[in-house]
């Protein structure tokens, strides 16, 4: 009697402790498959393969921003630059990070990565800015923007007071500048002021309390108004002509200001 009873107490310690293994290796396979999603205890950064992509994305507009933030690596905490709002750039590749999605992007010479939040897509088609773009100056001030010598503000000022509209072919880029040429002279402008006519599809966006805009008979600030077209519509533009895009809205045909616009995806 002893011995079966002995025998039915090694016979469970066994089982417990093949329980405990079995425990165990569940705890490890689960742990193993869990923390591709989480950054380890360490603080290291989990991330996924760098996947290659292409066409043209256009940054978020906001009230809220003063330019677009820019990093040299995905998960990068310290900014090197900004990205203007609102303007097309190229997507490159798009990493995630700690589980949040990065976007590998140039403008215009000026290169890194930002937050993929900050992007909506608009085509896969080339409608970023590269050699050859016509652009428009999309600065509205009363002095205009001024073209230099070289590609910065400390650089020997080569024409003063380009107005709104005003449109120049690139000829070539660094860093966030264009060289242009008007009527013979060749300068350069910080991009941040200036636009660009890619796709077709516009979306309304102020940054306004006004929340609508003009929809004008003629191109030009002085024309006459044929109505208000309100924040968020979506516009098919059919012609471009400095700074402004011929439109159709609630069946009449007529201009609107680019500046109050952002483009937006392309539809078929």
């Amino acid at each position: 009697m002893k011995k079966k009873k002995d025998f039915a107490a090694v016979l469970k310690i066994g089982r417990d402790i093949l329980g405990i293994l079995c425990l165990l290796v569940l705890f490890v396979v689960s742990w193993k498959y869990t923390k591709q999603f989480f950054p380890d205890s360490a603080g290291e950064k989990s991330e996924t393969a760098e996947k290659k992509a292409d066409g043209t994305y256009c940054t978020l507009k906001s009230n809220s921003l003063d330019g677009v933030p820019i990093y040299a690596n995905p998960g990068d905490t310290e900014q090197i630059g900004f990205f203007p709002e609102g303007k097309c750039c190229r997507l490159h590749a798009v990493k995630t990070v700690n589980g949040k999605k990065w976007a590998k992007v140039s403008y215009c010479g000026l290169n890194g990565w930002m937050k993929k939040k900050m992007l909506h897509r608009i085509s896969s088609e080339e409608y970023y800015i590269k050699k050859g773009t016509m652009i428009y100056i999309n600065a509205i001030t009363e002095k205009g923007i001024s073209g230099y010598e070289e590609p910065s503000t400390l650089s020997e000022v080569k024409i003063r007071g380009l107005k709104y509209g005003q449109e120049f072919s690139v000829e070539e880029m660094s860093e966030g500048w264009a060289k242009v040429s008007s009527e013979g002279q060749h300068f350069w402008i910080n991009m941040y002021h200036a636009g660009s006519y890619p796709g077709s599809w516009w979306k309304v966006e102020t940054l306004s309390s006004a929340q609508e805009i003009n929809f004008r008979e003629e191109p030009g600030e002085n024309q006459p108004v044929i109505c208000k077209i309100p924040e968020k519509t979506e516009l098919k533009i059919t012609e471009y002509q400095n700074g402004w895009g011929k439109t159709e809205y609630e069946g009449s045909s007529g201009w609107v200001m680019l500046h109050y616009l952002t483009p937006t995806k392309e539809r078929k």
